[in-house]
């Protein structure tokens, strides 16, 4: 009997700890999750306050095609150290969000802005911009 309550605590306590270290729902991501998250996928959703469409796909390696009205670009995503999702592009210069999950994909927060990724493809190897949703 003794047994069964010690392991019966011992299993309470590793739960409370697996819910402790657990983010909250809407924690921004950490870079550790966004590194293992964002590199090699496909992505499209909208900008949600004018609803428009935009796609994004991301190499492994980072490099990235991004399209968005009659804008298509291509670039480059690095991760900080802080966890920011920062993509660069030619002319403009890098643009930083905060990555929360969604219940379908990711919300990018950053510049007043939120980019809802609601359709995401995963193990994608390389990103060519006639791939992309218009």
């Amino acid at each position: 009997m003794l047994r069964r309550v010690s392991l019966l605590c011992l299993a309470l306590m590793a739960a409370a700890s697996a819910r402790a270290e657990a983010p909250a729902p809407n924690a921004p991501m950490t870079q550790a999750a966004l590194q293992a998250e964002l590199y090699g996928i496909r992505m499209s959703g909208t900008e949600s306050g004018s609803g428009q469409a935009w796609s994004e796909c991301i190499e492994p390696g980072g490099n990235t095609v991004y399209l968005i009205g009659d804008t298509r670009a291509e670039g480059v995503l690095e991760i900080t150290a802080d966890g920011a999702a920062c993509f660069t592009y030619p002319g403009t210069g890098a643009s930083c969000f905060r990555v929360q999950r969604a219940p379908k994909g990711y919300l990018f927060h950053g510049y007043g802005l939120t980019y809802y990724a609601s359709k995401i493809e995963r193990g994608v190897k390389s990103c060519k911009r006639s791939e992309l949703v218009s």
